[in-house]
């Protein structure tokens, strides 16, 4: 699936961006060198100056409510025609916004993420909705005035005030709002996260005074313990434990005994890993989403450790524990 910022929409896009402007600007830059541009109370000298700069903007805004309102969400619904067998692919590795998406719709609940990701855009709407208006209420006076359709005769200096008050209350008001918006956006974002993955917080950490730091200069809070989050996947119970830099990701597997460890991002299997296991790690090209980690599979499971900072580095370490489940889990004598 194509992103937001992909296809050739946004190509042509990028073009008129930025052809555009230049076009702008030779063309307003010609006009000055033409008409008296002192004189904007004339139409023609402003519309020379001004014109081609609201139609350039004008442009932009509504190719992006485009975007937000139909090209998003066509996008989103024909998610549900993709396969969902299997597991995602390697490219899909590329970021963990593309892995979510695609672990998502494998092994996940392909509705509740795109239901979740068109609530995620409510606050964005309104906050583009908002810079909209403020875009007009700054063009839409100059443009009737030289129009001839709003009138300020008499009243050019209360005009220019209420115009300047104007811009300066709305900009103001989308500074407060914005946190406001964000919030919005945010208060149930733990859970449209990790929904669609299957899966479920199910123990938030609180914090404690760390004791060392009362010997030293000073109190410090630190976590009680680790954020687990727990569900299943693929018939598969996972249970993610994360902490500062700090993670555990089990996947319940039955697999034979190995263990890997990642040499600045390359992966190494033991000398007694399975076949299996050796061949589906080669295919994995050494990378920085792979640095920190340890691998430690068995009978029980797939436990993948990390020591390393990132967002949601756990996304990672759930592929790979569910890749090598898919590669090495059969039945071990008893």
């Amino acid at each position: 699936m194509k992103q937001l910022h992909q296809g050739l929409d946004y190509t042509l896009y990028q073009i008129y961006v930025w052809g555009g402007l230049a076009l702008v600007v030779t063309f307003i830059v010609v006009s000055a060198l033409v008409f008296d541009v002192l004189d904007l109370s004339a139409p023609w000298p402003f519309f020379a100056l001004f014109g081609p700069v609201i139609l350039y903007v004008t442009g932009i805004l509504l190719y992006w409510w485009w975007v937000f309102l139909f090209k998003g969400n066509r996008e989103l619904e024909a998610l549900r025609d993709v396969p969902r067998e299997g597991l995602p692919e390697i490219k899909d590795l590329q970021s963990w916004n593309t892995l979510h998406q695609a672990m998502s719709i494998h092994g996940g609940d392909v509705d509740e993420l795109i239901e979740n990701n068109k609530k995620a855009r409510r606050p964005m709407l309104v906050w583009y909705g908002g810079t909209n208006l403020l875009a007009l209420w700054i063009f839409a006076p100059l443009l009737l005035g030289n129009l001839g359709i709003l009138r300020t005769d008499g009243l050019p200096n209360n005009g220019l005030g209420i115009w300047l008050a104007g811009v300066f209350v709305w900009i103001v008001g989308m500074l407060g709002a914005t946190p406001l918006l964000l919030r919005w956006g945010s208060k149930s974002a733990e859970h449209a996260y990790l929904a669609p993955l299957g899966l479920a917080l199910t123990r938030t950490p609180g914090l404690t005074v760390d004791a060392s730091g009362l010997l030293g200069d000073g109190q410090e809070a630190v976590p009680d313990g680790p954020a687990i989050v727990e569900g299943e996947r693929h018939g598969r119970l996972v249970h993610i434990e994360t902490v500062d830099k700090n993670s555990l990701t089990v996947v319940q597997a039955e697999v034979p005994p190995f263990t890997v460890q990642s040499a600045e991002g390359k992966l190494i299997p033991d000398e007694g890993a399975p076949e299996d296991a050796v061949k589906a790690l080669k295919s994995l090209r050494k990378a920085k989403r792979w640095r920190g980690i340890a691998v430690n599979a068995g009978p029980e499971g797939i436990a993948v450790e990390r020591q390393s900072k990132g967002t949601n580095m756990w996304l990672y370490d759930l592929w790979l524990a569910e890749y090598l489940a898919n590669r090495t889990e059969r039945p071990i004598p008893g």
